[in-house]
């Protein structure tokens, strides 16, 4: 095919000048209209000539542009088009022309108005550099007679009229280039739509043997509309068409849809970036081609999650589970791209149809939720869809409304649960428990709202609320030299905000609580975090202020003794799951974690305290406090934990809750030696 010569470009460059004539003209009268009414207004009378003038001149060009169309132009001889051209510039430059004329009368005085006639000529230049886009010659003439002697004549007689015409002309060049590239696209879209026009007459004249041609395109335009360009695989689109075509609602059998989402992908595309992630997609994508039957349909749901149907089968169930298993091992096998070894996992939901649903997107939806229940409870397993998930993911939604609204109107309140010195018996904190009663919903756990409010990024506002309010209550109790500190649970998204430790000090001086009875407990999960600089800064800020920092839930998580040693934290706190097995494994743990934290010089603090073997037996290993239902439960008032008119905060007698009394325990350790990592957290 051809490339348009110049004289059909400069003919149809020619026509769409002349199809943009009115609007130049509407913009010119409407731009002339405000000046004449703002310099009327600071007393300039003759302007209403002037724009009575310029009305003329746009009428006038309108008679002479209105019968000149695309098709007269396309059909004259080329003087003719020539003539049109040249008629078409005189007019331009005219009204540039006669627009300079306002800008020699106004006094240099009426600052507004010659304000004024700046912004109506920018707008006029910016407005011509699209309208006018169609001739370049032309175009450029008219934004230089707008803007360079406009620039000039406006600021000459400013106090800092020379920036001010600097100014003038840096736009004038602006505007230059603005235009010249706006001519280039007009121009090259005008080539494509000619080519276009030629290919279709080409098209027409070509005899049936070309219609194959056509067909084939034509598929592979839907193929393109149906692929992945990154894997090859189906897209979305593609694998809705295909259920449609091979999932049969009269047929019996079952049909299975995998719901399948990359584990610490994100990790990956976020610190090697998205080219490596890239090529980490593609991989998956072929190794889960390995797994996958033959007639069944693998596509790229988006992102790194990918979707596999099964076709019926009289055993479709047995299928999707061991796909599922193969899917997960091959997966699960380290990804070698340049010289670096990647580890990602599998994250399997399956649904079947029609039983699960009937509807192909509502299918796939009901495997997405399995999937996602999966990722909540660890990742790197399968499950099948059932109504319970539904339910769940219902209340899951309904407890997330509802959790924003009592953040906002402060409907939480908070239990208190002691922790006790083992050498002393004093208490030594209060660990601030967050609660919710909601009206209809009931008594919600507070490990489901927790997690909801970190999944739906309220946890920053929830932990706020709670440390203001513990910091209150605390700031209450009555004051002695063994006042008991308060611990709030922080989560590591708020470890991370920069200005965390301003936000302590802060609420510190509101609640007017002594830092140093202010104690925050973490999870491991900062140690897993990518943020490990930002974390540590803030841990720093907040110790430098005399707050105290423990880990909670220590064992469980991500613990690095590397990362461990470098932050300035003051305790560790042994999860209740190692306390409840004393009599086996959890022994062995509890006994490195004091080991370990003897080295690092920290404290450590045993929770899930139940029985007296297990408060006999933590004692004589030599953890410092202790925690749990033997000692008390949680509790709105603290009051009833000891006993306010004495000053050294002993814990009460709670000989009530545990069956013995708490003299037992204090006169067991009467006389003796202090045990090694013995010291009480409240002499730190």
């Amino acid at each position: 095919m051809s490339k348009p010569n110049a004289v059909e470009v400069e003919r149809g460059l020619l026509s769409i000048a002349y199809a943009n004539l009115r609007t130049l003209l509407v913009m010119s009268v409407v731009a002339s209209l405000g000046a004449s009414v703002v310099l009327s207004g600071a007393g300039y009378t003759w302007i209403w000539f002037w724009f009575a003038g310029l009305v003329f001149l746009n009428l006038v060009r309108f008679a002479l542009g209105r019968g000149v169309s695309a098709e007269k132009i396309q059909q004259a001889e080329m003087p003719m088009v020539a003539r049109y051209r040249r008629t078409y510039a005189i007019g331009l430059y005219g009204s540039a022309a006669l627009w300079l004329a306002p800008l020699s009368l106004v006094g240099h005085d009426s600052v507004a108005s010659i304000y004024t006639l700046a912004i109506i000529f920018s707008a006029l230049a910016a407005g011509g550099t699209g309208i006018m886009a169609a001739l370049l010659r032309e175009g450029r003439t008219y934004i230089a007679i707008m803007l360079g002697p406009a620039s000039i004549l406006m600021f000459r007689g400013f106090e800092d009229g020379t920036v001010l015409m600097a100014l003038g002309l840096v736009f004038l060049a602006v505007m230059l280039v603005v235009h010249d590239r706006n001519h280039k696209v007009t121009r090259r879209a005008l080539e494509l739509s000619i080519e276009n026009r030629r290919l279709v007459e080409e098209l027409q004249s070509v005899n049936a043997g070309l219609e194959d041609t056509v067909a084939t395109r034509t598929r592979q335009l839907a193929n393109a509309a149906n692929s992945d360009d990154l894997t090859g695989l189906a897209n979305r689109r593609g694998l809705i068409e295909w259920m449609g075509r091979h999932l049969d609602p009269d047929d019996a059998r079952e049909a299975s849809v995998l719901f399948l989402d990359l584990d610490r992908f994100k990790q990956i595309n976020d610190a090697m970036g998205h080219s490596v992630g890239d090529q980490v997609l593609k991989v998956a994508s072929q190794r889960m081609m390995a797994c996958v039957p033959e007639g069944a349909m693998l596509a790229r749901w988006g992102g790194d999650e990918f979707v596999i149907v099964l076709p019926q089968t009289e055993d479709v169930r047995a299928t999707a589970q061991d796909l599922s298993t193969c899917l997960i091992e091959r997966i699960g096998q380290p990804i070698l791209i340049d010289d670096h070894a990647m580890s990602i996992g599998l994250s399997v939901g399956a649904s079947f149809y029609p039983s699960d649903a009937r509807d192909h997107r509502a299918l796939i939806l009901a495997a997405d939720l399995a999937m996602a229940e999966v990722k909540r409870n660890g990742r790197g397993a399968s499950l099948e869809y059932s109504e319970t998930l539904s339910l769940v993911q219902r209340r899951r939604f309904d407890l997330g409304r509802a959790l924003g609204t009592a953040i906002e109107n402060n409907e939480l309140f908070l239990e208190y649960q002691p922790i006790v010195d083992s050498s002393t018996g004093r208490i030594h904190a209060f660990e601030a428990l967050a609660r919710w009663q909601h009206p209809t919903l009931g008594k919600i756990n507070p490990a489901e709202f927790i997690a909801l409010a970190e999944t739906t990024d309220r946890i920053t506002a929830l932990g706020d609320l709670v440390l203001e309010e513990a910091c209150r209550e605390a700031a209450t109790w009555p004051c002695s030299d063994n006042a008991p500190k308060v611990a709030v649970n922080v989560s590591v998204k708020q470890l991370r905000d920069e200005t965390f430790a301003m936000k302590v000090l802060r609420i510190l001086a509101r609640t007017k609580l002594p830092p140093g009875r202010l104690e925050l407990e973490v999870t491991e999960s900062l140690f897993e975090n990518d943020h490990p600089a930002i974390i540590k800064q803030t841990i720093s800020s907040l110790r430098a202020l005399g707050v105290f920092i423990a880990i909670d839930d220590f064992g469980t998580g991500y613990s690095s003794l590397s990362r461990l040693q470098t932050l300035p934290i003051n305790a560790v706190k042994i999860d209740r799951s190692f306390v409840a097995d004393l009599e086996g494994n959890g022994r062995a743990v509890i006994e490195s974690i004091i080991m370990i934290a003897r080295r690092l010089e920290l404290d450590v603090v045993a929770e899930g305290v139940e029985t007296d073997t297990q408060l006999e037996t933590l004692i004589g290993m030599g953890v410092n406090c202790l925690q749990g239902y033997l000692l008390g439960p949680p509790s709105r008032q603290t009051d009833s934990y000891f006993e306010t008119e004495r000053s050294d905060w002993i814990a009460g007698d709670f000989g009530r809750r545990s069956g013995r009394s708490v003299h037992h325990l204090y006169k067991s350790t009467e006389g003796l030696e202090p045990r090694a990592g013995g010291q009480p957290l409240s002499r730190r």
